[in-house]
């Protein structure tokens, strides 16, 4: 069985990026009929910059953090520079959740959460693509380890 690697989307900062596009877009406008005067209000390019300074960091991050299912087992991993794994047995999960806010549901997104016997804490990943079914198929998976 191949492994299903499951990754967080980048869709969630989409949003983001188009309205420091349309917020530098207007702002360069603005300044463009004014023609360019105050010279202060040039600042005002520093918030669009931040905004996308913002999205490259969260992508980044977003990219740097999976689960992988495979086999028996259920590996959760994060990190650029720094690496941190977490290994779960399936046949030690005990409970997979799904929440989808209203902006998440209208664009096929969702949390994932995935509860092990004897944590404290689930492992989470935001924003993932069709968290239910993969929600399911973590828990077929556990289902099928159980029973083997």
């Amino acid at each position: 069985m191949q492994p299903l690697v499951i990754k967080s989307t980048a869709k969630a900062v989409l949003g983001w990026l188009i309205l420091s596009t349309f917020l530098l877009l207007g702002i360069a406008v603005s300044l463009y009929t004014r023609n360019w005067q105050p010279p202060s209000l040039l600042v005002l390019f520093v918030i669009p910059l931040v905004i996308d300074l913002w999205v490259v960091l969260r992508v980044v991050r977003l990219q740097h953090r999976q689960m992988i299912l495979r086999g028996d087992m259920l590996r959760f991993e994060e990190g650029f520079l720094r690496k941190s794994q977490r290994t779960l047995m399936l046949t030690k999960i005990e409970d997979v959740r799904v929440e989808q806010s209203l902006l998440q549901r209208l664009f096929g997104l969702g949390d994932l959460a995935v509860q092990a016997t004897g944590d404290s804490a689930p492992l989470r990943l935001d924003n993932i693509d069709d968290a239910r079914s993969v929600a399911d198929r973590i828990l077929n998976a556990a289902q099928a380890a159980r029973k083997a």
